[in-house]
């Protein structure tokens, strides 16, 4: 089934009159030298994604190149998120990186590390313009990784572990590796960073860009396989299907209720109409969230235009919460927590009644948490982040429906779902932070030149993946399925929201060590998805 899109034409009129769907500050076009047969292409994309790495103005990325001292460092420093010198002087740095050489931040902190010691000459210069070894590399990624592991772990890793893995590896060319640093390359092998081959290790060799973005996909990877994330999902419209993955969640959210509005001075919540109801038969859908001993959350959905004019009623405010008050205590539901997804304020000027509203709700009802869903805030700025983060207990970042239909840019391309959470970062924390991701497709139909975008049904698109003659792969740097087939209704294109994309986002919330993730809705997601999230 095909559902006409109706995509968000505000903010589509202020890309618009921009003259382009690429006003955003993040790439959005593919490398013109790397491509789906390198090894590297998932490295290389995920790194340009989350910002770590840059191409070429020409759109290239060119990986044979190689990398001085000074732009690995960088790299490292910022896949380690760690801090960088202030530039002050203070921390130390070589002679010859000055405060005013742009990367004097990421040296400095470096070797306020003391990462940095074995590279610098007898005159104390680190020559940061040089191309950086191999052997540097591993002996760098060593040093850092071995920082983070205990006093006693470190002991018998230089001690004797080292020894082991060195004739375990038995590089060909192992006698050409500086002795004194072979603890250090060597526990970059074993964590599984760097590798040698048939050949050996080859420590002299200059290291290149495309051995660099996997070297620093390794090491993000090393502490993404430590992070967990809490996994909320919205049992909302058609979930009935997915009842049965409830145990893996940590929480549930009804998306069950929504805001009536219709009068100045009365407003009330609304249960029984439009889709966001509560259904037939929910006496199943709870008891199956109390076995499973979850969270269970009301949702109140409100995303009318009226919503700003809501905002400044105080007395329809004051009848609503108590109606939410009602049905958020009624003891048959067991609720314990409530979720305000109040969507569509653009005018900064909503930004202040918005906050005293949830003021107002949360006084109402002390003892629920709070979690309120906020959209990204390129156009959406009737939402004072740092308001929220004060008052709410978890923030659900909505990082998707960057649908433009003109130049076919699609819900959620990675590189934006990043931008929108680094910038939430800027005001909630991210122990505070959800990352909302929307189970969707966007399909672009076009005939005698005109192209209309449509909302396809998962299932729908599950069975033409399935189907002859249809071409697929995942779309870069958006990290989405595209989708592409002719049939008597024209071209068709379909960007589509599938495990492995769904995958890519859950690495992002992990790599930024948020909160959790939501899943809107659950009935959308497919049994390869709920493996996915069995597997994390």
């Amino acid at each position: 089934m095909l559902k006409k899109a109706v995509v968000q034409t505000a903010a589509l009129f202020v890309l618009a009159s921009a003259g382009t769907a690429y006003a955003y500050d993040v790439s959005l076009k593919p490398f013109t030298d790397v491509t789906n047969e390198d090894w590297f292409q998932n490295e290389v994309y995920s790194l340009s994604a989350i910002g770590i790495i840059d191409g070429y103005s020409d759109l290239t990325y060119k990986p044979e190149g190689t990398l001085t001292r000074e732009a690995f460092i960088k790299l490292l420093m910022n896949a380690n998120r760690e801090e960088a010198a202030s530039g002050s002087g203070v921390a130390g740095a070589p002679v010859d990186v000055e405060q005013s050489r742009w990367s004097y931040p990421f040296v400095s902190a470096a070797y306020e590390r003391k990462w940095l010691d074995f590279m610098l000459d007898s005159q104390g210069k680190f020559h940061p313009d040089q191309s950086i070894t191999r052997e540097e590399v591993a002996s760098i990624v060593g040093k850092a990784l071995l920082d983070a592991q205990t006093a006693e772990a470190r002991n018998s890793w230089t001690l004797q572990g080292w020894q082991n893995e060195k004739n375990k590896r038995n590089f060909a060319d192992s006698d050409a590796l500086n002795q004194n640093l072979l603890p250090y390359a060597y526990y970059a092998v074993k964590q599984g960073i760097m590798e040698g081959d048939q050949l050996g290790f080859h420590p002299k060799q200059s290291l290149t860009r495309k051995e660099a973005a996997a070297i620093i996909y390794r090491v993000i990877q090393t502490e993404v396989d430590t992070r967990e994330l809490d996994t909320v999902g919205f049992y909302a419209i058609n979930s009935y299907p997915a009842i049965n993955h409830m145990p893996l969640l940590d929480q549930v959210t009804f998306g069950w209720s929504h805001l009536k509005y219709e009068t100045p001075g009365n407003a009330q919540l609304e249960t029984t109409t439009t889709e966001y109801h509560i259904p037939s038969g929910w006496e199943e859908v709870v008891q199956t969230a109390n076995t499973a001993n979850i969270q269970k959350n009301l949702m109140v959905y409100y995303g009318e235009k009226t919503l700003k004019d809501f905002l400044k009623d105080e007395p329809a405010q004051k009848a609503f919460i108590q109606s939410l008050k009602g049905v958020l205590t009624d003891a048959r539901y067991g609720f314990t927590g409530v979720t305000m997804d109040f969507e569509g304020l653009m005018d900064a000027t909503s930004a202040p009644d918005y906050s005293q509203f949830l003021k107002a709700l949360k006084a109402a009802i002390p003892t629920y948490p709070l979690t309120v869903t906020i959209q990204p805030d390129y156009y959406y700025k009737g939402y004072d982040l740092k308001e929220i983060n004060a008052l709410a207990d978890i923030v659900v970042l909505m990082a998707y429906d960057f649908t433009h239909n003109d130049s076919k840019l699609p819900s959620a391309p990675l590189p934006l779902v990043n931008d929108a959470v680094k910038r939430t970062l800027a005001f909630v924390p991210k122990e505070k932070l959800v990352l909302g991701i929307s189970k969707q497709a966007n399909q672009w139909i076009t005939a005698n030149g005109v192209a209309e975008l449509y909302n396809p049904e998962i299932e729908a698109v599950e069975k033409r993946l399935a189907s002859p003659g249809v071409n697929q792969s995942m779309s870069l740097p958006y990290f989405l399925r595209e989708i592409s087939f002719q049939d008597d209704r024209g071209s068709h294109d379909i960007y589509y929201e599938d495990t492995a994309s769904v995958d890519k986002k859950v690495w992002l919330a992990k790599y930024y060590g948020l909160k959790g993730i939501s899943l809107w809705y659950m009935g959308n997601y497919t049994e390869s998805d709920w493996a996915l999230f069995d597997s994390k």
